[in-house]
């Protein structure tokens, strides 16, 4: 690829998770992760089954602020339906979503009094370079989605 490409990928617009059960999710991002709720929705549109390749798709969806302009879309479909994939963070295709926190400890233990899987307790990275000192945890929403919850160093 040349590095002149004049039309590329400019950010991240936004990160999308499916779900079962939209009011959990909403529980976990809102109340476990402290994420704000920006709105909630029904979409039916043809549009939508459209650009999904799903004609007659219906889904419930909701928005979670990110920060920074970052939006994190919670989608329950009434149509087409789906099963639920759950597997390790090392299978290829897996994917995780990494959210910065300012206590990590708190989040913790938050995650544990709502019973959410967490992989272990906040552990500190000390290899060389950006990640040195920061530190991270796995939790798996109520989806299987596995979250990387970040805490970096004050001022990094």
């Amino acid at each position: 690829m040349s590095d002149t490409v004049t039309h590329r990928a400019r950010s991240l617009d936004h990160v999308s998770v499916t779900t079962t059960d939209l009011d959990a999710s909403i529980a976990f991002y809102r109340d476990v992760l402290g994420l704000a709720l920006l709105g909630r929705g029904v979409a039916d549109e043809p549009e939508i089954g459209e650009i999904m390749g799903a004609e007659g798709a219906h889904l419930e969806w909701a928005e979670c602020d990110l920060g920074r302009n970052q939006v994190l879309e919670l989608i329950r479909f009434d149509h087409p339906t789906g099963r639920t994939r759950r597997g390790p963070l090392w299978e290829p295709g897996a994917t995780h979503i990494g959210i910065g926190v300012d206590d990590i400890e708190a989040v913790h233990a938050r995650c544990a009094s709502a019973g959410i899987e967490t992989r272990s307790g906040p552990v500190t990275l000390t290899e060389e370079g950006d990640w040195n000192g920061v530190r991270v945890l796995y939790a798996v929403d109520p989806d299987g989605t596995w979250i990387e919850l970040v805490q970096r160093p004050r001022g990094a």
